[in-house]
């Protein structure tokens, strides 16, 4: 059997759909040669192409017209998701204009007002905004897990927007779905969180009835100089929460940490460390150990329950 011709150099390497492959000058027999995958209905890809998340987003962009959105572009913008989203077989679209939502399988298609600002037009494929994504959330996650989300919107490194921003969007969705929850996230929502976890353990401790910790606030020594900024704190009473993830496991990272907070324990601080064992109640309907944790520890240093 004859080796089929070279694609052009326009068509190699990524999707492309049957109309661009007429444009380019291939026949409808190249078009279905055995050198070439099809991601979706109407596009064709190189076999050799990984037929990733990213692929199949892109070929139903193309086939579609449609945005990405919902938790599909949640997926694209890196927003942390529960462990059951974490599949993306189900890819979300969102149609331009007031068009009909897409119909096809594994596809669940949106038909909702899509300002122009609101979409973000990438290298690859055209997604809703950060901000339009994590207000899309609100229909789909629970309100803890709209907060973390929220939470990596305001991240401290590498941001993906601002209070302001988060703010003055809101204001414009009143009486739209899903916003009577988004402004329940937004006000449980802090910046400059460096992980979800952080996220989890503060509204853990807020629900518990204990002060709200602050977050990342650089921790100084007599002199002014800095010594560590603490996942979160309570400067008042100087107690220092660190959250233990998997990156702390390593040689090196723990012995930074061993010296991190024998420094914050020479300066009188008293620092709790805490894992996933700590956020887990070991039995169904009890407190988790974290909250008991943090409790000794502000009452040591004569914090009284307002009750």
């Amino acid at each position: 059997m004859p080796r089929p011709r070279p694609l052009p150099p326009a068509l190699q390497a990524q999707p492309f759909t049957i109309r661009q492959a007429t444009a380019a000058g291939l026949t409808r027999r190249r078009a279905r040669a055995l050198d070439l995958a099809s991601p979706c209905h109407g596009v064709r890809t190189p076999a050799a192409v990984e037929i990733t998340h990213l692929v199949r987003v892109r070929a139903l962009v193309l086939a579609t017209g449609a945005v990405v959105s919902h938790l599909s572009a949640a997926a694209l913008w890196g927003f942390p998701l529960p462990l059951r989203f974490e599949d993306q077989v189900v890819i979300h679209l969102t149609s331009r204009d007031g068009a009909r939502a897409v119909r096809r399988k594994n596809v669940c298609g949106h038909r909702l007002p899509l300002p122009e600002e609101e979409i973000f037009n990438g290298r690859y494929v055209a997604c809703t905004s950060p901000l339009r994504t994590w207000f899309d959330l609100a229909g789909l996650l629970s309100l803890q897990d709209l907060v973390i989300a929220g939470d990596f919107l305001l991240r401290r490194k590498d941001p993906l927007s601002s209070q302001e921003a988060l703010d003055a969007f809101l204001a414009g969705k009143q009486g739209r779905a899903g916003y009577p929850k988004a402004m329940k996230a937004r006000a449980l929502i802090r910046a400059n969180t460096d992980s979800p976890k952080e996220t989890e353990v503060r509204l853990l401790l807020v629900e518990a009835g204990l002060p709200e910790p602050a977050i990342n606030v650089p921790m100084l020594d007599e002199t002014g100089g800095w010594v560590e900024d603490p996942d979160m704190s309570y400067e008042e009473f100087k107690i220092a929460i660190q959250y233990d993830g998997g990156h702390h496991a390593t040689p090196a990272q723990r012995r930074s940490d061993i010296y991190r907070d024998e420094r914050a324990r020479g300066l009188g601080w008293l620092v709790l460390l805490l894992t996933q064992l700590d956020l887990d109640p070991m039995v169904p309907g009890k407190e988790p150990t974290a909250i008991a944790k943090v409790r000794k520890a502000l009452s040591s240093r004569g914090w009284k329950p307002s009750r």
